[in-house]
């Protein structure tokens, strides 16, 4: 009879310990030190949003966090419109990390048109790679995009769209569902979550981030869409995260700056 309770006591306490493992380390439930981690669920991560909104910013950041969890990455650089903060600008730096970057090479890669690498169907098709695509700067940037709808509608893929509300075009309610329409039908794929940006620059304090991200997080909530993560210049983010217990806070570093700074 002791020998049993014993080996019920041993049951009960493994059961418990593996119980535990499951919901520390279940990939989409695991916390860190400093807000959620961002977890995803593809191989192919699509970043987009209009002008201004710093999706190349999050795009880098994102290859950047990736890479450095150890993971083989591919930074795709699709921005046709935005002539000023492009993945590519950072191309040399990148790969010097390990972080292959594909965009128009010699003289087309200071070029706003669709000069679509051959490299971009070669990365997008070897598995071994984890493909980040940013994609520029509105629904005219997602044609491009649209160039591969034949293969990503057929694989898996996530599609983002990053939001700064204190952009002109997606200020208010109308202008983000104009925004976001335009960007599906240019590129005929669909938008599974947004990621909330709010930001006025180098001017940026605590305040707007709040007032930005209830904009943003009321235009998901009418859309019927969920917050990927709230990104927050680093300097900031520990603030943030004091606020924000519940929403994946992912801190980025700036590295896109216009050429007369």
């Amino acid at each position: 009879m002791q020998n049993l309770f014993v080996s019920s006591i041993k049951l009960y306490a493994l059961g418990f310990y593996n119980f535990k493992f499951y919901i520390f380390n279940f990939p989409f439930c695991r916390r860190q030190e400093g807000g959620v981690t961002v977890e995803f669920k593809s191989r192919i991560i699509i970043i987009t949003g209009n002008f201004g909104s710093g999706k190349t910013e999050i795009a880098i950041n994102l290859a950047r966090k990736l890479n450095e969890e150890g993971k083989k990455i591919a930074l795709v650089d699709l921005d046709i419109v935005n002539p000023y903060f492009r993945s590519r600008e950072m191309k040399e730096e990148l790969e010097k990390e390990g972080i292959r970057v594909v965009a128009p090479r010699g003289a087309l890669a200071q070029a706003d048109l669709p000069a679509i690498s051959p490299e971009i169907m070669g990365v997008l098709e070897d598995a071994s790679y984890h493909v980040i695509m940013d994609v520029g700067g509105d629904d005219l940037g997602a044609v491009a995009l649209g160039r591969f709808h034949g293969y990503l509608s057929t694989h898996s893929y996530e599609m983002y769209m990053v939001v700064n509300a204190f952009r002109p075009f997606t200020r208010d309610e109308g202008g983000f569902v104009e925004m976001m329409q335009g960007i599906e039908q240019s590129s005929r794929l669909n938008i599974d979550a947004l990621i909330s940006n709010p930001n006025l620059g180098a001017e940026t304090q605590k305040d707007h981030i709040i007032q930005g991200h209830q904009k943003v997080l009321t235009m998901a909530q009418q859309n019927h869409l969920d917050i990927k993560f709230l990104a927050v210049e680093e300097g900031l983010s520990q603030e943030i995260i004091e606020l924000y217990k519940d929403i994946p806070i992912f801190p980025i570093k700036l590295y896109m700056l216009p050429p007369w700074c």
